[in-house]
């Protein structure tokens, strides 16, 4: 008997965990795919779960790593047992394009981005209230 559902009794198990990786800044764009790619695979293959890849784009390291001042962030929300933290990270440590990671476990479950409704996302945009005569002061 095959099901597409996992059973919730095994949900209930999982772990929540937030990779943030940084490959090289002079790699080209399908190798970014590439990367993105096999880090998934890696998470499936270890029977994780991906929830949500983001690409940060190329930013300006706070100090000079491996003779590189700029690199190009990668955030992936996963979960699972724990076991595919290892699996992730291994394969991480191996490649040459990847110049820093960092898992952490998280305390409850991400939100995809696909997924936020419009009064859930962040208001780090909101207007600024004008100042009051009181205010003013």
């Amino acid at each position: 008997m095959t099901t597409t559902e996992a059973p919730t009794a095994i949900q209930s198990d999982l772990g929540y965990y937030e990779t943030m990786y940084i490959l090289r800044p002079d790699i080209a764009e399908d190798a970014v795919n590439s990367h993105v790619n096999k880090y998934r695979d890696c998470i499936l293959g270890a029977e994780g779960q991906v929830i949500d890849t983001q690409m940060r784009g190329k930013r300006r390291l706070a100090y000079p790593i491996d003779k590189h001042t700029e690199g190009i962030y990668v955030q992936l929300h996963h979960s699972g047992n724990g076991q595919q933290v290892a699996v992730l990270e291994r394969t991480m440590g191996l490649s040459d394009d990847v110049i820093r990671y960092l898992t952490i476990k998280l305390s409850s479950a991400p939100v995809p981005r696909d997924s936020r409704s419009e009064q859930d996302k962040p208001a780090d945009h909101a207007p600024a209230q004008p100042l009051t005569q009181q205010d003013q002061g």
